[in-house]
């Protein structure tokens, strides 16, 4: 009997606050080791949890769109950025989900230790798999912890990624740029550039 080839995709949501080296390395790290066909950028439109210096929904979109130029495993979606409606990711779940396909939704450390507030996040876990991206200095402690207390049945489902830009966060950034410091090398020299031309974060 001929079975259909299941495809793995990577869905990377988050705020893009603004996208920065780590993001795209986490992207391109995750590619390589969980063999993802490509990885869907998702940039939340309008937060169910407040942001600080949030920069217009319009505008993080066209940095990262411009930030993953050229990277064919890379896309982006506006799915999330063109709804008026609160930012839920069971929404943005429920879109990408096809058969044969198997999703992995990438976020960070910080994010993932929220994931029992998102809104029907047991329907999320039972549809997808995570890449939690290394955030803390505790070699995943914290993280597993969270785990074993709120989904321990599903532990198979969370896989963990330690990666060397894991300092690097978009916080940082705005911090920098607030206080006129140099952010060369933290995200890509276009992103940069757009950033202080507008004088957003300032």
């Amino acid at each position: 009997m001929y079975t259909k080839k299941v495809e793995r995709i990577g869905i990377f949501g988050g705020a893009f606050n603004p996208i920065h080296n780590g993001h795209l390395f986490v992207a391109k790290e995750s590619i390589f080791k969980f063999s993802l066909s490509k990885i869907i950028f998702v940039p939340t439109g309008n937060p169910v949890f407040p942001k600080e210096d949030l920069l217009d929904k319009r505008e993080r979109f066209a940095l990262c769109k411009l930030a993953i130029k050229g990277e064919k495993t890379f896309e982006i979606s506006d799915f999330e950025v063109k709804n008026e409606k609160p930012s839920y990711y069971i929404e943005t779940l429920k879109h990408y989900k096809r058969e044969n396909i198997e999703i992995f939704s990438i976020l960070g450390e910080d994010a993932f230790i929220e994931f029992h507030r998102w809104k029907e996040y047991q329907e999320i876990i039972r549809n997808c798999y995570f890449i939690v991206a290394e955030r803390f200095e505790d070699n995943f402690i914290t993280t597993k912890a969270y785990i074993n207390e709120k989904f321990s049945e599903y532990k198979n489902k969370v896989f963990f990624l330690p990666h060397p830009l894991y300092r690097v966060s978009s916080t940082l950034i705005r911090k920098r740029i607030k206080a006129e410091l140099n952010v060369n090398y933290l995200m890509p020299k276009e992103i940069e550039k757009e950033i202080l031309k507008n004088k957003f974060y300032k």
